[in-house]
Protein backbone atom coordinates (compact mmCIF):
# COMPACT_ATOMS: atom_id res chain seq x y z
CA UNK A 1 0.00 0.00 0.00
CA UNK A 2 2.90 2.35 0.71
CA UNK A 3 4.08 1.93 -2.88
CA UNK A 4 0.75 3.34 -4.08
CA UNK A 5 1.19 6.43 -1.89
CA UNK A 6 4.75 6.94 -3.11
CA UNK A 7 3.54 6.70 -6.69
CA UNK A 8 0.79 9.28 -5.99
CA UNK A 9 3.37 11.61 -4.36
CA UNK A 10 5.59 11.31 -7.43
CA UNK A 11 2.65 12.14 -9.73
CA UNK A 12 1.77 15.11 -7.53
CA UNK A 13 5.29 16.54 -7.62
CA UNK A 14 5.64 15.96 -11.36
CA UNK A 15 2.40 17.85 -11.91
CA UNK A 16 3.36 20.62 -9.47
CA UNK A 17 6.77 21.03 -11.10
CA UNK A 18 5.14 21.49 -14.49
CA UNK A 19 2.78 24.32 -13.49
CA UNK A 20 3.16 27.76 -15.04
CA UNK A 21 3.98 31.11 -13.42
CA UNK A 22 1.23 32.49 -11.21
CA UNK A 23 -1.00 34.84 -13.24
CA UNK A 24 -3.70 36.02 -10.81
CA UNK A 25 -4.30 39.50 -9.45
CA UNK A 26 -3.76 40.53 -5.81
CA UNK A 27 -5.99 38.74 -3.24
CA UNK A 28 -7.52 36.47 -5.89
CA UNK A 29 -7.58 32.76 -6.53
CA UNK A 30 -7.73 30.82 -9.79
CA UNK A 31 -8.99 27.24 -9.52
CA UNK A 32 -8.46 25.07 -12.60
CA UNK A 33 -10.09 21.64 -13.11
CA UNK A 34 -7.54 18.87 -13.54
CA UNK A 35 -7.14 15.10 -13.31
CA UNK A 36 -4.71 13.10 -11.20
CA UNK A 37 -4.16 10.64 -14.04
CA UNK A 38 -3.56 12.41 -17.35
CA UNK A 39 -1.84 11.48 -20.58
CA UNK A 40 0.07 8.20 -20.46
CA UNK A 41 -0.59 7.84 -16.72
CA UNK A 42 -4.35 7.56 -17.45
CA UNK A 43 -3.98 3.86 -18.23
CA UNK A 44 -2.76 3.25 -14.65
CA UNK A 45 -5.91 4.69 -13.04
CA UNK A 46 -7.95 1.49 -13.26
CA UNK A 47 -5.25 -0.44 -11.36
CA UNK A 48 -5.83 1.54 -8.19
CA UNK A 49 -8.99 0.82 -6.25
CA UNK A 50 -9.66 4.43 -5.28
CA UNK A 51 -11.65 7.49 -6.23
CA UNK A 52 -9.41 10.43 -7.10
CA UNK A 53 -9.58 14.15 -7.70
CA UNK A 54 -7.09 16.83 -8.60
CA UNK A 55 -7.41 20.62 -8.76
CA UNK A 56 -4.82 23.20 -9.77
CA UNK A 57 -4.77 26.37 -7.66
CA UNK A 58 -3.03 29.68 -8.30
CA UNK A 59 -3.05 32.43 -5.68
CA UNK A 60 -1.47 35.82 -5.13
CA UNK A 61 -2.18 37.71 -1.91
CA UNK A 62 -1.50 38.31 1.73
CA UNK A 63 -3.01 35.19 3.31
CA UNK A 64 -0.57 32.84 5.05
CA UNK A 65 -2.25 29.44 4.54
CA UNK A 66 -4.28 27.52 2.00
CA UNK A 67 -6.61 25.08 3.77
CA UNK A 68 -8.86 22.18 2.78
CA UNK A 69 -11.97 21.01 4.59
CA UNK A 70 -14.73 18.53 3.90
CA UNK A 71 -18.47 18.44 4.45
CA UNK A 72 -20.29 15.11 4.67
CA UNK A 73 -23.95 15.37 3.68
CA UNK A 74 -26.83 12.94 4.18
CA UNK A 75 -30.31 13.56 2.76
CA UNK A 76 -29.70 17.25 2.13
CA UNK A 77 -28.17 18.07 5.53
CA UNK A 78 -24.58 18.46 6.72
CA UNK A 79 -23.76 15.60 9.09
CA UNK A 80 -20.04 16.27 9.54
CA UNK A 81 -17.69 19.16 8.87
CA UNK A 82 -13.94 18.97 9.42
CA UNK A 83 -10.65 20.56 8.39
CA UNK A 84 -8.40 18.10 6.57
CA UNK A 85 -5.07 19.76 5.86
CA UNK A 86 -3.32 23.05 5.14
CA UNK A 87 0.02 24.37 3.98
CA UNK A 88 1.90 27.66 4.19
CA UNK A 89 1.90 30.15 1.35
CA UNK A 90 5.45 31.31 0.62
CA UNK A 91 6.24 34.81 -0.72
CA UNK A 92 2.54 35.70 -1.14
CA UNK A 93 2.09 33.18 -3.98
CA UNK A 94 0.85 29.65 -4.36
CA UNK A 95 0.97 27.77 -7.67
CA UNK A 96 0.23 24.15 -6.96
CA UNK A 97 -2.34 21.40 -6.68
CA UNK A 98 -4.76 19.68 -4.37
CA UNK A 99 -5.00 15.91 -4.66
CA UNK A 100 -7.82 13.82 -3.22
CA UNK A 101 -7.79 10.03 -2.71
CA UNK A 102 -10.80 8.18 -1.34
CA UNK A 103 -10.49 4.46 -0.61
CA UNK A 104 -12.69 1.82 0.95
CA UNK A 105 -11.50 0.53 4.29
CA UNK A 106 -11.39 -3.26 4.12
CA UNK A 107 -11.98 -5.65 6.99
CA UNK A 108 -9.97 -8.77 7.79
CA UNK A 109 -12.21 -10.69 5.37
CA UNK A 110 -11.44 -8.13 2.59
CA UNK A 111 -15.04 -6.90 2.59
CA UNK A 112 -15.83 -3.20 2.57
CA UNK A 113 -16.41 -1.71 6.00
CA UNK A 114 -18.80 1.12 6.90
CA UNK A 115 -16.04 3.72 6.52
CA UNK A 116 -13.68 5.07 3.89
CA UNK A 117 -10.27 6.72 4.12
CA UNK A 118 -10.01 10.25 2.74
CA UNK A 119 -6.43 11.31 1.98
CA UNK A 120 -5.64 14.76 0.68
CA UNK A 121 -2.53 16.72 -0.21
CA UNK A 122 -1.90 20.40 -0.93
CA UNK A 123 1.43 21.08 -2.59
CA UNK A 124 3.55 23.44 -4.65
CA UNK A 125 7.28 23.83 -5.36
CA UNK A 126 7.86 25.02 -1.77
CA UNK A 127 6.38 21.92 -0.08
CA UNK A 128 3.14 20.18 0.74
CA UNK A 129 0.74 19.36 3.53
CA UNK A 130 -1.27 16.18 3.78
CA UNK A 131 -3.90 14.59 5.93
CA UNK A 132 -6.01 11.47 6.31
CA UNK A 133 -9.48 11.07 7.77
CA UNK A 134 -11.87 8.20 8.26
CA UNK A 135 -15.36 9.09 7.05
CA UNK A 136 -18.68 7.25 7.06
CA UNK A 137 -19.29 5.44 3.80
CA UNK A 138 -22.43 5.53 1.67
CA UNK A 139 -24.57 2.38 1.43
CA UNK A 140 -22.63 -0.41 -0.28
CA UNK A 141 -25.37 -1.14 -2.84
CA UNK A 142 -25.81 2.52 -3.92
CA UNK A 143 -24.48 3.96 -7.15
CA UNK A 144 -22.00 6.83 -6.91
CA UNK A 145 -20.44 9.45 -9.14
CA UNK A 146 -17.97 12.33 -9.12
CA UNK A 147 -19.14 15.93 -9.26
CA UNK A 148 -16.16 17.95 -10.44
CA UNK A 149 -15.50 21.47 -11.60
CA UNK A 150 -16.20 21.91 -15.28
CA UNK A 151 -14.78 25.41 -15.72
CA UNK A 152 -11.99 27.53 -14.30
CA UNK A 153 -12.98 29.75 -11.35
CA UNK A 154 -11.59 33.16 -10.41
CA UNK A 155 -12.68 34.37 -6.97
CA UNK A 156 -11.58 36.46 -4.00
CA UNK A 157 -9.41 34.90 -1.28
CA UNK A 158 -12.11 35.79 1.27
CA UNK A 159 -14.48 33.12 -0.10
CA UNK A 160 -14.71 29.39 0.55
CA UNK A 161 -14.38 27.63 -2.79
CA UNK A 162 -16.11 24.32 -3.49
CA UNK A 163 -13.66 22.33 -5.62
CA UNK A 164 -14.75 18.66 -5.67
CA UNK A 165 -17.64 16.40 -4.78
CA UNK A 166 -18.81 12.81 -4.69
CA UNK A 167 -22.44 11.75 -4.46
CA UNK A 168 -24.22 8.45 -3.90
CA UNK A 169 -27.86 7.50 -4.33
CA UNK A 170 -30.00 4.42 -4.29
CA UNK A 171 -30.57 3.09 -7.80
CA UNK A 172 -29.33 4.69 -11.01
CA UNK A 173 -29.04 8.42 -11.60
CA UNK A 174 -27.47 11.02 -13.84
CA UNK A 175 -25.15 13.87 -12.84
CA UNK A 176 -24.96 17.18 -14.65
CA UNK A 177 -26.39 20.63 -15.01
CA UNK A 178 -26.08 21.57 -11.35
CA UNK A 179 -23.32 22.98 -9.19
CA UNK A 180 -21.32 20.63 -6.95
CA UNK A 181 -23.21 21.82 -3.86
CA UNK A 182 -26.64 21.46 -5.49
CA UNK A 183 -25.82 17.91 -6.64
CA UNK A 184 -24.69 16.97 -3.11
CA UNK A 185 -27.75 18.52 -1.45
CA UNK A 186 -30.08 16.45 -3.64
CA UNK A 187 -28.23 13.14 -3.04
CA UNK A 188 -28.76 10.56 -0.32
CA UNK A 189 -25.05 10.87 0.58
CA UNK A 190 -22.49 13.44 -0.49
CA UNK A 191 -18.94 14.57 0.15
CA UNK A 192 -17.84 18.14 -0.64
CA UNK A 193 -14.28 19.47 -0.49
CA UNK A 194 -13.66 23.20 -0.11
CA UNK A 195 -10.56 25.35 0.01
CA UNK A 196 -10.18 28.57 1.94
CA UNK A 197 -7.39 30.98 2.83
CA UNK A 198 -6.41 32.39 6.24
Amino acid sequence: MKKIYYFIFILLFINVGCTMKNDVSENNVKVIPSKLFEGKAKKLESHFDMITGNIKVKYHGKKDNICLKYELWENGKIKELQNVTSTFIDKNEFDGEITILLMDRLGADFKKSDSMILKSFIGDDEGYGGGAQSINRFEKDWGYGLVELKDELKVSDSEEITVWGLIAKEGSFAIGGKSIEDEVKSAGWGLVLKIYFK
